[in-house]
């Protein structure tokens, strides 16, 4: 078990940190967008805190646990106040940290987190579906990079399970009394325009 994000951890703690991203990855997948609130505060706090743990160990090495808990807070923090900015963080970050273990294009990394920072900001209240069958495939491949599973096999099924929760989510619903409904795909509409219709 190699850690991706936290090196100062020791091995059991590690552990323990990958295996609560696998749930929180395995609740967002099997709920939907139902407790993308409460997974995006998980995923803002480990960001911040990798993010803190680094910075640290660039410049501090000697204040990391204090780095972490700081990255942490702030990671939560944020995502109370605004949890667009916060899911592109963790999105731009588990991008970025997953990348570099599947991709071997110099840079191609903060490109991937670029474009997955954007993706979280603009379509975090619009697309919350999406977002978070996202944010679970990324939580899934960074937690299972860190527990040693091999990086193709693991970006095949990661991206097979995050399409078929997509796919779940738009397909028809059958009712008890065998009646077809549509799901709600999640895109919220403005005020004015619900009462339009």
């Amino acid at each position: 078990m190699a850690p991706v994000i936290f090196q100062t951890l020791p091995d059991i703690l590690s552990f323990v940190v990958a295996v609560l991203l696998l749930q929180v990855s395995a609740i967002l997948l099997a709920t939907g967008r139902k407790f993308l609130r409460q997974a995006s505060f998980i995923a803002a706090g480990v960001a911040g805190a990798g993010i803190g743990e680094k910075l640290s160990l660039s410049m501090f090495p000697e204040f990391a646990w204090l780095a972490i808990g700081l990255g942490l807070a702030m990671g939560v923090l944020l995502c109370y106040y605004s949890r667009p900015i916060a899911v592109g963080v963790a999105l731009g970050y588990l991008a970025f940290f997953s990348s570099t273990y599947l991709v071997d294009i110099a840079d191609a990394q903060w490109v991937v987190a670029l474009v997955l920072f954007v993706y979280g900001l603009l379509l975090t209240d619009i697309a919350p579906t999406f977002i978070s069958s996202l944010l679970a495939s990324a939580i899934l491949i960074l937690a299972g990079i860190w527990l040693g599973v091999p990086t193709s096999l693991l970006f095949v099924v990661v991206s097979v399970i995050g399409g078929l929760r997509i796919l779940a989510e738009l397909l028809p619903l059958k009712t008890q009394t065998g009646a077809v409904k549509r799901r709600s795909v999640g895109i919220r509409m403005s005020k004015s325009a619900a009462m339009n219709n």
